[in-house]
């Protein structure tokens, strides 16, 4: 049996796949690091609602475009995962509107939270209830009002639906008044969902939708309420004395 050459094809080919056996090595060892330094900055941070998006970013440019690091990779991106979600549900327990928003929003929800997603529900209509109404607030105040116009997770209440919708409104959110129109809409309320309509400036419903309402009342009550939503304090018609007569 011949001892292998040194310059032989097949020492060569051992010497490139040490070689890359080392890079690679040296290569998880650097993303180790980095996560290591993530972490450390991470935990650091007080607001983890911060951290968390900060540590999102950080794991999308450290994986970019390296796939033959398939063994490492997979280690480090679950290590990555637990460090998001231990900043996430660190964020919701300090009741962070942004975080409760995403949870509420995000088409996948965190496997670990589904089972707690009625009491995040309930504590999200708190925080709406409670908020100041300002710009801040328009995100939050739209969720929960979905929530509740819904009965997802929360008992269905169009009442205070309702409420939140304006007050999202108030506070400049594009999507309550055509919320709004639809919730009235399908109370029979063809009135104040036309007002909500006529509030429409940004995403709104269509033209046919909008068509049907007016084809539902006489000219002299599409006039009435037409005027109606210019006065911001009016959220319903309902209750407006003699609204169809003046």
């Amino acid at each position: 049996m011949h001892p292998l050459k040194s310059d032989g094809p097949i020492m060569k080919l051992f010497k490139i796949i040490l070689l890359l056996s080392v890079i690679l090595l040296g290569a998880c060892d650097d993303k180790e690091a980095r996560f290591e330094a993530a972490k450390t900055q991470a935990l650091k941070n007080p607001d983890p609602w911060q951290a968390y998006a900060q540590i999102g970013g950080d794991a999308v440019i450290i994986f970019r475009c390296e796939p033959n690091e398939s063994s490492c990779l997979k280690d480090i991106l679950h290590k990555y995962h637990d460090l998001a979600l231990t900043l996430y549900t660190s964020a919701l327990k300090q009741h962070s509107p942004a975080a409760f928003v995403d949870l509420f929003t995000r088409p996948d929800l965190p496997v670990e939270l589904k089972g707690r997603m009625p009491e995040l529900a309930s504590e999200l209509v708190k925080m709406a209830g409670s908020s100041r109404g300002d710009h801040a607030s328009k995100d939050i105040l739209r969720v929960a009002a979905g929530l509740l116009q819904e009965g997802k997770w929360v008992e269905k209440d169009s009442v205070r639906a309702a409420a939140l919708y304006a007050r999202a409104w108030n506070a400049g959110d594009s999507y309550a008044p055509a919320s709004l129109s639809q919730l009235y809409s399908t109370q029979h309320d063809d009135a104040s969902a036309l007002l909500w309509q006529f509030r429409c400036t940004g995403i709104c419903y269509s033209s046919l939708a909008h068509d049907d309402l007016l084809a539902s009342l006489s000219t002299r009550q599409i006039l009435r309420v037409e005027s109606l939503a210019r006065d911001h304090s009016i959220l319903t018609v309902n209750g407006q004395a003699d609204w169809e007569t003046k």
